[in-house]
């Protein structure tokens, strides 16, 4: 128990100072997306689109495969270190090779033959991500998060001001290759900073082969998931048009933002936290069940409000012209209970090494996507993320059910864990929505009435929810959540 109580403490100071360093990268981000999306129109927004499907592949090839390795090894050797930067390094430079000379089938297959020069761009970004891979998850494995936390703002920082200022010049899409050069370049040497390692000449191909099977099931369920979400733009783009894929996708990108900014720290410091509670497995599910517990309480307001707020929101952060995207954004702010759990299912089969599972649940949802928005298509976009979402909750029904039956965490914890946040964040909804539909406000998204009306609303949401999440909370769990939220603290040391 005090192993587990330690634990924990370390857990929580990481997720602290994840919150930092994720807060730091999206807050960024979202501010280049907005910029640039002040500045182009859907169409040309589309484009921009299909070229982030690149640096997503990058993204996965330069943290998971291979380097998951580096989180179950219960010692890392000079053999396997040097197997997975080079095996790693290696699969880089091919996705790289690919993007460029497959440029034009690929940005035709993604029915935007323009983003051609974008993909190849982006796809050379792919071996500067993974030089410094395997220095993050070893950093991350021993709840290094402080050190990257620190040092992740300051490439924040120089690549959003780069692209700032591209965008600002009238360079449009290739702003954001700029800034996704820039800051993958400066995030490498963060890593390398922050792990002093030099990899060495002990390659394998028997250690490369051995830990291949589960590398290759984590990447591929991985690479599934993105397949997942672009497929989605691939229906669009052919059957609507690029028009419908930048409104689809600047609504998903105020879902997404809050999404990565709030549940992706808790889901980072989830591998190393559960690879060392593998051995004990009701440790395990109970971790398990407090990480998904706390998440939930965070995540649902905020993406319960973005949706509630969308009206007001989207016109304010991208322009007026995207209007369209609002209706969508409150269709898809639904996903919040499937985006909480999805970021923890992952972590929890990769350490125990059910890989197959992952990638299982991966192909069953590329399948049922495509047969979803398939359907809805022909009849718009807001039916079009609808299906989406329904096709999510089938999903999300399947993923318990084989999470319990590999690890043994039973969905009705799960479930009764997410219930308190889940049921605040709807009372709070239904509240903000009616107050808000009795303060109409004349005057654009940035006048003072409407800025005004925003931040009562949001006042108020705060208020609602946490009243009625206390009041919905046994004494225990109050108390539960109290120690763990007072351990986000960012704490000093690491160690």
């Amino acid at each position: 128990m005090a192993g587990e109580s330690r634990l924990s403490r370390r857990a929580a100071g990481a997720v602290g100072w994840s919150i930092v360093r994720f807060g730091g990268d999206q807050v960024f981000a979202f501010v280049i997306f907005a910029a640039l999306a002040h500045r182009l129109d859907p169409a040309t927004f589309g484009v921009f689109i299909v070229g982030l499907a690149v640096a997503e592949v990058g993204k996965i090839i330069a943290q998971g495969g291979l380097v998951s390795s580096l989180y179950r090894a219960p010692e890392i050797t000079a053999r396997l270190a040097d197997t997975v930067f080079w095996g790693n390094l290696g699969m880089a430079l091919l996705v790289a090779i690919t993007c460029v000379v497959l440029r034009h089938p690929l940005a035709e297959a993604m029915g935007s033959p323009s983003a051609a020069p974008v993909v190849a761009a982006l796809g050379c970004v792919v071996p500067v991500s993974a030089a410094g891979a395997s220095h993050m998850s070893r950093t991350l494995r021993a709840f290094g998060h402080r050190a990257l936390a620190i040092r992740s703002l300051g490439a924040g920082v120089i690549g959003g001001t780069l692209a700032l200022l591209a965008a600002h010049a009238g360079w449009g899409v290739w702003a954001l290759v700029a800034q996704r050069f820039a800051s993958e370049t400066i995030g490498t040497l963060v890593a390398w900073h922050a792990f002093r390692w030099k990899p060495g000449l002990q390659f394998s191909w028997t250690t490369l082969r051995a830990q291949w099977r589960l590398g290759a099931g984590v990447a591929g369920s991985q690479l599934l998931l993105v397949a997942l979400n672009r497929t989605q733009d691939m229906i669009l783009g052919h059957s609507i048009g690029p028009a419908a894929v930048g409104v689809y996708r600047t609504a998903w990108k105020s879902i997404e933002v809050v999404a990565q900014g709030v549940i992706s720290p808790f889901a980072s410091v989830a591998v190393p936290t559960l690879a060392k509670l593998q051995h004990d497995l009701p440790v395990f599910r109970r971790g398990y069940v407090r990480m998904v517990s706390a998440t939930a309480t965070i995540a649902f307001p905020a993406i319960a409000g973005i949706g509630v707020l969308a009206d007001a929101l989207i016109p304010l952060l991208f322009g007026p012209q995207w209007v369209q995207s609002v209706p969508v954004a409150r269709v898809l702010c639904l996903l919040a209970p499937p985006f909480a759990l999805n970021f923890f299912a992952d972590p929890a089969l990769t350490v125990l090494g059910k890989a197959g599972v992952m990638a299982r649940l991966a192909g069953i949802q590329l399948v049922l996507t495509v047969l979803f928005c398939l359907a809805a298509a022909p009849y718009g976009l807001v039916w079009f993320a609808a299906a989406y979402v329904l096709r999510a909750y089938v999903t999300l029904a399947l993923q318990l059910g084989l999470l319990q039956r590999a690890t043994g965490v039973r969905a009705i914890e799960v479930l009764a864990g997410i219930a308190p946040p889940l049921g605040a964040a709807v009372v709070m909804a239904i509240v903000v929505w009616g107050t808000g539909d009795t303060m109409p406000v004349d005057g654009g998204p940035r006048s003072l009435p409407a800025l005004a009306r925003m931040v009562f609303l949001v006042t108020q949401g705060v208020l609602v929810y946490v009243g009625v999440l206390l009041a919905l909370m046994g004494r225990s769990r109050r108390m539960e959540l109290a120690t763990f939220l007072r351990g986000l603290r960012p704490a000093r040391r690491t160690s």
